[in-house]
């Protein structure tokens, strides 16, 4: 189930970490639902599905994930409020490419939400949250971490502690500050948007140029510039930064690589003089 695309040295692996059900006028924000409903049908309680769509890149050196996905860490309300799904897991992804959490050496964020970084810790036999990735430098931008470990009313429904603060407790995270690259290959540009501290992360190989969007643009049905979800802090920031990084993508033929698309993984943007189009090159 795993999709494998090479870019210039670089291989990507396409993992899964499950799913999980969001509500629908909470993912389409201002659109009306009788707008959105044609691009996907939600479930009996208004729901839409979501998949989480962790990234590897495997380079001669390193293997970094970028996002690794929600975990399984979540109480019974949660898990009936969301819909989670666990199949297929972190764990089976990795396995499927003959790899083990302890393989990753590098960890990239987008972003500190529940559904991209909880699967960086979880229950060790004793019931006691434990770092998942246990062999990996987790990169994070340090204003973002600022944000996630103060949470106010507004953001305490996504950024949940137990998600992050023990890979800090374990000497594993290294803050960043602003745009950089992390290790050879590897950038981040900050762009906020869905959040205020947001990055998008960059691979590149032999003139080749991949884009993790993390929650810039989080699946097709979201191409279109004013198409914002209600979790976005500051979708106005969005709808401008989308503007600019499409046409970025364009010239540079990027590979825009989705979080939560359950079926579109990765391709490239397009313009045919009125709309922006998604031209998919890696499907589930």
């Amino acid at each position: 189930m795993v999709k494998k695309y090479q870019l210039g040295n670089y291989e990507l692996f396409f993992l899964h970490d499950g799913s999980f059900w969001l509500d629908g006028g909470g993912y389409f924000g201002v659109v009306p639902k009788v707008i959105w409903q044609k691009l996907i049908q939600p479930d009996e309680l208004n729901r839409v599905k979501l998949n989480i769509n962790p990234l590897l890149v495997r380079t001669l050196d390193h293997n970094i994930l970028i996002d690794p996905g929600q975990g399984n860490k979540f109480t019974e309300k949660q898990k009936q409020i969301f819909g989670i799904n666990y199949e297929p897991s972190l764990e089976q992804s990795l396995a499927e490419i003959g790899l083990t959490p302890d393989d990753i050496d590098v960890v990239v964020a987008t972003h500190l939400h529940f559904d991209h970084v909880g699967a960086c810790t979880k229950f060790d036999e004793s019931g006691n949250i434990v770092p998942t990735l246990k062999n990996a430098v987790h990169y994070f931008q340090k204003n973002e971490w600022e944000d996630a470990t103060h949470p106010n009313e507004r953001t305490k429904g996504t950024y949940f502690l137990e998600n992050y603060v023990p890979i800090m407790e374990a000497g594993l995270v290294k803050l960043i500050e602003g745009n950089k690259e992390v290790i050879p290959g590897i950038s981040v540009e900050i762009t906020g948007g869905h959040t205020k501290h947001h990055q998008i992360i960059f691979i590149k190989s032999e003139g080749e140029t991949a884009v993790y969007f993390g929650g810039i643009v989080s699946a097709v049905t979201h191409i279109k510039i004013p198409y914002t979800m209600g979790f976005d802090l500051y979708p106005v920031e969005i709808m401008e930064k989308r503007k600019e990084l499409y046409q970025r993508a364009i010239e540079e033929n990027w590979l825009v690589c989705l979080e939560h698309d359950p079926i579109n993984r990765a391709g490239n943007i397009k313009f045919d003089g009125r709309n922006y189009q998604f031209e998919t090159k890696v499907t589930t």
